[in-house]
């Protein structure tokens, strides 16, 4: 039987030689072309993953932002806050340095002068005569505060905590951030409305002044609020500008705001005073109100203290 294959044209596997190297390259091909589509694949899955953590980043970068802009914004408030406290701290010190000086330059205007009894009319003559004497020095003082300040028209000493020159303006914002020496500071000056006259003649004299963060100028009026506290620190004393001694006695002290009906009583028609003004001690036709505010929160919140002329 003759064969079917001849030996140098054929191996075991009965394929023909060149078959089998093509077979050995197109499998190498796609071996090949296999690795290389996965490679693609990688470098796709790859690339995905770098863009989805990219995704992920960018909120959190932008909440660093965020977060970042309102601890900046807030250190510059509490920075800004801090400087205004501070500030003020500084400016009350100074207007205090100030009014002390003036206290030890004109010491017979600032000591407190407590009230008599009534004397018989001979002693009461002699008291006159030597209160003459004692007038007589202290107009050279108030000559010497008028030349330092030309809107100066009295001192004043409420009780034994306040103890102040006291000036009245062309109006009533001058003297609320200007000292008695003229310096800009937020302490201010003690001041009479300007629509009262300057020789504290007329029935009801307002007097305003600031209640600093110190406890100068009239923050002790707050104390008033205490009866008890009223009832053993009442006087008020004024030496005015041409020389006289004017005495209030203080009856009645409230909490209330700026739109009080006494500012307006005050200002308008101050023949209601007694009649109006609360605990207003009877055939009394002159009064003082002495005005500050509180710090405790409203700009508009008042504490006011009122006083009778006595002598």
């Amino acid at each position: 039987m003759p064969k079917l294959f001849s030996s140098k044209s054929s191996d075991k596997s009965g394929i023909n030689p060149a078959n089998k190297k093509e077979v050995k390259v197109t499998k190498k091909t796609e071996k090949n072309a296999l690795k290389s589509a996965v490679e693609d694949q990688k470098k796709s899955l790859k690339k995905t993953s770098k863009e989805q953590n990219q995704k992920r980043k960018r909120p959190i970068r932008k909440k660093h932002i965020i977060y970042g802009s309102l601890i900046a914004v807030g250190a510059f408030f509490i920075a800004a806050a801090l400087r205004v406290i501070l500030g003020g701290f500084a400016e009350d010190a100074e207007a205090r340095t100030e009014y002390e000086q003036l206290r030890e330059q004109f010491p017979a205007l600032s000591a407190p002068v407590e009230e008599a009894p009534p004397a018989p009319v001979e002693e009461a003559e002699e008291e006159e005569e030597e209160e003459d004497d004692e007038l007589d020095l202290r107009s050279l003082s108030l000559d010497e505060l008028a030349a330092l300040n030309r809107d100066f028209i009295g001192w004043l000493t409420v009780g034994s905590n306040i103890d102040y020159p006291v000036v009245r303006g062309s109006d009533n914002e001058k003297y609320i951030n200007t000292t008695f020496l003229g310096a800009r500071n937020t302490a201010g000056a003690i001041f009479m409305d300007y629509r009262n006259t300057k020789n504290f003649d007329e029935q009801i004299s307002t007097i305003y002044g600031h209640a600093t963060r110190d406890g100068s100028m009239f923050s002790p009026l707050v104390s008033y609020l205490n009866e008890g506290f009223l009832q053993r620190n009442p006087n008020i004393t004024v030496t005015t500008r041409d020389g006289r001694t004017m005495r209030y006695r203080i009856f009645h002290a409230q909490l209330t705001d700026a739109w009080d009906p006494a500012y307006t009583i005050a200002l308008t028609d101050p023949s209601k005073a007694a009649e109006t003004f609360p605990n207003a001690p009877a055939n009394t036709s002159r009064f003082m109100l002495l005005s500050t505010c509180t710090r405790r929160g409203s700009d508009d919140e008042r504490i006011i203290v009122f006083a009778a002329l006595t002598g």
